[in-house]
């Protein structure tokens, strides 16, 4: 919400309409052994998957995330919707 505040002007309604509909208050039901548990998690901070303003928002959320894994030396692949990251290790 700050990012869509701060870096690309959204304010009042606007704002509040993506809070609302997209990125507030998501949860996940959760399974355990295959089975759903009644319990749902609670989601705070993602991107819903499968809307039509899901690719944008996630480009919006992960704009900046190069320059966050050089500062720590970790490598990144990124995907139209997804995004790995890796760390190459030595072996003993």
């Amino acid at each position: 919400m700050l990012r869509l505040k701060r870096q690309y002007g959204l304010r009042s309604v606007a704002l509040q309409w993506f809070s609302s509909l997209y990125l507030s208050g998501r949860t996940f039901p959760s399974r355990s052994r295959g089975m759903y548990v009644i319990n749902c998690l609670y989601i705070p901070c993602s991107v819903p998957q499968g809307s039509v303003l899901g690719p944008r928002l996630f480009i919006l959320y992960t704009a900046d995330l190069e320059d966050h894994v050089a500062e720590h030396e970790v490598s990144f692949h990124a995907f139209a919707d997804d995004t790995q990251l890796y760390v190459h290790a030595l072996s003993s």
